[in-house]
């Protein structure tokens, strides 16, 4: 006799819905992932998307309302992903872990990133950067505001040449690199050199 209340019963029925869910997103996601290997963001259809990743337009819908949706998705779980890393660490203080961290948690989403930028989603990206690092600051507080917007364009500009470049040089080069610019700032030129002179 299955002693499970009904309440118990449907709580276990909202897990195995969820799990569903989480499944159907996820072969949606990588399908998108397959398709733009092939076509351009423009020409894929919502057709193409549910016939690759096996399910049906309902369940696509119940999901997503448009394609574009499923970049937001990815552009919000690198964001999500990449400020709770970074919050693990004072970039005062730890600032080659923090460096280090961040480039770890972004190659772990080098296949989105780089899906969001064939789709014209550069901008998105750096803006939600911008935002994100901003997220307690009011443009009155001038100073803060306007060196989180340099340190968020610099993160991104980084960020998105590693990935483009298939991420050919180590983790510990590129952190080495960053923290080294946070630390000492305008005073790398010396060290780095620059095409201005």
């Amino acid at each position: 006799m299955d002693n499970n209340t009904e309440l118990q019963k449907r709580n276990i029925l909202r897990q195995n819905n969820a799990e569903a869910n989480a499944i159907t997103k996820e072969c949606i996601e990588s399908a998108l992932i397959l398709l733009m290997k092939e076509k351009n963001f423009q020409d894929i259809s919502i057709t193409d998307i549910t016939k690759k990743a096996g399910v049906s337009r309902t369940a696509y819908y119940r999901n997503y309302n448009s394609k574009e949706d499923i970049l937001s998705n990815f552009l919000q779980n690198i964001i999500q992903d990449t400020s709770s890393t970074l919050k693990k660490y004072n970039p005062l203080t730890d600032t080659l872990e923090a460096w280090t961290a961040l480039l770890e948690s972004t190659k772990k989403h080098a296949p989105q990133y780089k899906l969001l930028l064939q789709a014209g989603y550069g901008n998105t990206i750096l803006n939600e950067y911008k935002s994100n690092i901003n997220k307690n600051v009011s443009k009155n507080q001038t100073e803060l505001y306007y060196s989180n917007c340099y340190w968020a364009g610099a993160l991104y500009t980084v960020l998105t040449e590693w990935i483009q470049d298939d991420m050919k040089a180590p983790v510990s080069e590129i952190a080495k690199i960053g923290s080294n610019l946070m630390i000492n700032g305008i005073k790398t030129l010396k060290t780095y050199g620059n095409n201005c002179e």
